[in-house]
């Protein structure tokens, strides 16, 4: 073992401690938890094996990453790649502890607790089904049109109805007895009827006039009353 290796190893030992073990003098493991003061839970550990190589570190070591806790080994083959990638990166110089740094982030991003991370899922699996959209009929022109028409032709009769149930003005003039009573009552009292003035009469064609539908009258032209009175 050559006195880099050997200052190295022991740099190790000393940061690592309990999480450090020594197999013999050419391998190593360091377990790497998010925390390993143990004051926050852990739940993910990774365990890096290191076996050195004879002209180390002019060459890589072999290096394997070992899941230790809430991994499998698929979880990360990724990031051995990545490990041995740094470790050619630093060809030439001691790379363990460079490596553990890069172990280390990983764990720390990846610290999940599984039970919440499993309760995010089923709170987001039912929060997709509630944005679900609507799925109605989409509406074409043709189905616009259909529908067009069938509303025109059930509300036609209502319409009809409705008009044919409003008098004219000239039924409302002779359906108003209160007319035919003042006639007689000027007659009964000595007052010609052609002295009746438009003046007299104009409270009472202005109340009649309010109650004509002018609808019935749209296609037609009415001249504006001349209403001025009679010297």
């Amino acid at each position: 073992m050559s006195e880099e290796r050997y200052m190295e190893v022991e740099a190790l030992s000393a940061i690592y401690m309990d999480h450090f073990n020594s197999i013999d003098s050419d391998h190593v493991q360091i377990t790497l938890l998010p925390n390993p003061g143990g004051d926050e839970p852990n739940f993910v550990a990774i365990i890096l094996d290191i076996i050195f190589s004879v002209d180390y570190p002019n060459s890589i070591p072999k290096i394997d990453l070992i899941p230790h806790l809430g991994l499998e080994k698929e979880d990360i083959l990724e990031l051995q790649g990545k490990v041995i990638q740094e470790a050619e990166n630093n060809i030439g110089m001691s790379m363990i502890f460079i490596l553990c740094g890069l172990i280390k982030e990983w764990v720390d991003e990846n610290n999940i607790d599984p039970d919440l991370e499993e309760s995010e899922e089923s709170s987001s699996s039912e929060s997709e089904d509630d944005e679900k959209p609507f799925e109605g009929t989409p509406v074409t022109e043709e189905a616009f049109l259909a529908w067009r028409k069938k509303f025109i032709e059930e509300t036609k009769p209502f319409k009809k109805e409705k008009q044919l149930n409003k008098l004219t003005g000239r039924q409302l003039f002779e359906q108003d007895t209160s007319l035919n009573a003042s006639d007689s009552r000027l007659i009964e009292d000595g007052e010609e009827v052609s002295n009746i003035t438009v003046a007299s009469i104009k409270p009472k064609l202005e109340e009649v006039a309010a109650q004509v539908d002018w609808s019935l009258f749209a296609d037609e032209e009415i001249k504006d009353v001349d209403y001025d009175e009679e010297e």
